[in-house]
C-alpha cells in the first residue's frame, strides 16, 4: 500500500496542507496519524478526488457530540449545558429523528460528520477480541451492532472509539499497521474533546452506532446504520 504526506496530498487536491488536516481532523478524508504524522493512502486520496463532497454544513466537533448525547437521552450530559444551548441540541436532534427513510444517511453523514478522525489499521486477527476489550476502547460500528439489535454479524474486523492522546499507545500495544481497504480490519475514531460522556461507557449507545455505520463503504452497512437510526 502506497502511502502520501500532508504536502503531497495538498498538490493533488489543490488545496493547503492545512485544509488537507482539517479534513483529516473532520473525518471527511481517511488517514492514519503515527509519530504525530498525518499519511493518507494513495487509494484513498483517489476516492476523494472522485468523490463529492456531501451536502450541508456539518456541526463542530463539539456540537455534534451534543446532538449524539441527545439522541443517546444522555439526560447527565445534557445537564451540563446552558439551557438555551440545551434547547438548540435538542431541537437538533429532533431534525435529525425526523428525517425520512431515504433522507437519514444523507443527513447523519453531513451533520455529524466532524465528530471524530478515522484512522485504518490492520491487526492480526488473534488480537482484535483484546482490542476491543481494551478500557482506552470504546466499541462501536460493526462492534456494536449486535449490541442493539441491527441486523448486522461482523466477525474479522474491530470497531471503535479511542482518545487521540491513547492512539499511539493503542496501536504499539495491538501491533496495528497503517492500512486501507481491503487490507484493514480495525477503524479507530479517535476524538480530541466533547466526548467525554462517550468514554464512560464500554459500548457506544445506538446513535453514535447508527451513525459510523452509516459511514462505511459497504451497502449492508449502511442499511443495518439507517434502520438504527430510524429506530431511536
Amino acid at each position: 500500500m502506497e502511502y502520501v504526506s500532508v504536502a503531497d496530498a495538498a498538490q493533488s487536491l489543490r488545496v493547503s496542507s492545512r485544509r488537507v488536516r482539517q479534513l483529516l481532523q473532520d473525518g471527511s478524508l481517511r488517514g492514519q496519524r503515527i509519530g504525530g504524522r498525518w499519511l493518507i493512502a494513495r487509494n484513498e486520496l483517489e476516492r476523494r478526488l472522485q468523490a463529492s463532497p456531501p451536502p450541508g454544513r456539518p456541526l463542530s466537533p463539539a456540537s455534534a457530540w451534543h446532538v449524539l448525547a441527545a439522541l443517546s437521552e444522555d439526560h447527565e450530559e445534557l445537564s451540563r449545558l446552558p439551557p438555551p444551548l440545551r434547547s438548540r441540541v435538542r431541537s437538533r436532534a429532533a431534525r435529525l429523528r425526523r428525517q425520512p427513510p431515504d433522507a437519514v444517511a444523507k443527513e447523519w453523514r453531513s451533520t455529524l460528520r466532524r465528530r471524530a478522525a478515522v484512522c485504518e489499521f490492520y491487526a492480526h486477527p488473534s488480537v482484535l477480541a483484546d482490542l476491543l476489550n481494551d478500557p482506552k476502547v470504546v466499541r462501536s460500528g460493526i462492534s456494536a451492532a449486535h449490541d442493539h439489535g441491527a441486523d448486522l454479524m461482523v466477525v474479522g474486523g474491530a470497531e471503535g472509539y479511542v482518545r487521540a492522546r491513547h492512539l499511539p499507545a493503542v496501536a504499539k500495544r495491538y501491533a496495528l499497521s497503517p492500512a486501507a481497504a481491503p487490507e484493514a480490519n480495525v477503524r479507530l475514531h479517535t476524538v480530541d474533546t466533547g466526548a467525554d460522556w462517550l468514554f464512560r461507557r464500554r459500548v457506544a449507545p445506538a446513535a453514535v452506532v447508527a451513525a459510523d455505520l452509516l459511514d462505511r463503504d459497504e451497502p449492508r452497512d449502511r442499511t443495518a446504520g439507517a434502520k438504527l437510526a430510524a429506530s431511536l
